[in-house]
């Protein structure tokens, strides 16, 4: 391994413990209609294929945004949507859920905006922290800076 990598699997490393950095997913299986699937994962991909080999069937995501303390959101999702279960046989059967029944579907629209809201508030305050930071570094004013950034300097 290079220098590269190993920097950044250390920022991968503190990303995923200390601020619990994950995809968070909706997902669906061919064999199960009627149902999606909510999870995290470090990676979205292998994490489809090692469910898609534990069922019959098709089971892909439809949906992922990363975000930070996603085992929280998660459970949160789960919380929200518990009255709509509907476990099948397999890796991470117990998270499916209905989205047959009428009254599961403001919770679904609920679920889909806050996902989106994790991932555009927390990198949007990270990204004003990290603009911030350099501003103060370099001296600039941090409106002037932006309006650089959205004009080319």
């Amino acid at each position: 391994m290079n220098f590269k990598t190993n920097a950044t699997c250390s920022v991968k490393k503190v990303l995923y413990t200390l601020f619990g950095y994950r995809f968070i997913y909706i997902g669906m299986s061919t064999r199960n209609p009627g149902r999606l699937k909510i999870g995290i994962a470090r990676d979205v991909k292998w994490r489809w294929k090692a469910i898609d080999r534990s069922m019959k069937g098709k089971q892909f995501p439809v949906f992922c945004l990363p975000c930070f303390h996603a085992s929280w959101f998660e459970s949160h999702f789960h919380r929200v949507m518990k009255r709509f279960n509907r476990p099948v046989k397999g890796d991470g059967g117990s998270e499916f859920f209905t989205y047959i029944h009428p009254f599961s579907w403001p919770r679904w629209i609920y679920v889909f905006c806050a996902i989106t809201w994790a991932f555009l508030l927390t990198h949007v305050l990270i990204y004003a922290l990290l603009s911030w930071i350099w501003c103060w570094y370099t001296g600039m004013e941090f409106v002037e800076f932006q309006k650089g950034l959205l004009t080319g300097f």
